[in-house]
């Protein structure tokens, strides 16, 4: 994984689900969101957030995983992790704690 770089393009702050999905497209094939805990919630998310706010969502695509989190007051890009790495862990592991928002995975979380 890269070290994380302020994403281009994002909002000043959290994203609602309806935005989040609408990530969904181009070549992504599947956008998987972390639903906030209260901890996070506390912690990132600012009061004028939207219901529901995204804070930490992946986007799935035909190559590989494209990861996005909300810190510090801004949108950080944290790089893609490409599906035919060998050498990278398992995605599985990390999405078992985010929920499928939109589109189709083929990946295996059983």
């Amino acid at each position: 994984m890269e070290q994380p770089e302020p994403a281009t393009g994002w909002p000043d702050g959290p994203i609602s689900e309806t935005e989040a999905a609408a990530k969904l497209d181009g070549d992504a094939v599947a956008v998987w969101v972390m639903d906030p805990d209260s901890g996070v919630r506390s912690v990132s998310v600012p009061a004028d957030a939207p219901d529901s706010p995204v804070v930490d969502l992946v986007i799935e695509t035909e190559t590989g995983f494209e990861m996005y989190s909300y810190t510090g007051g801004q949108w950080m890009d944290y790089g893609t992790q490409r599906k035919d790495d060998e050498e990278a862990p398992s995605m599985a592991g990390t999405l078992a704690s985010y929920r499928l928002l939109a589109g189709e995975s083929d990946l295996d979380l059983g």
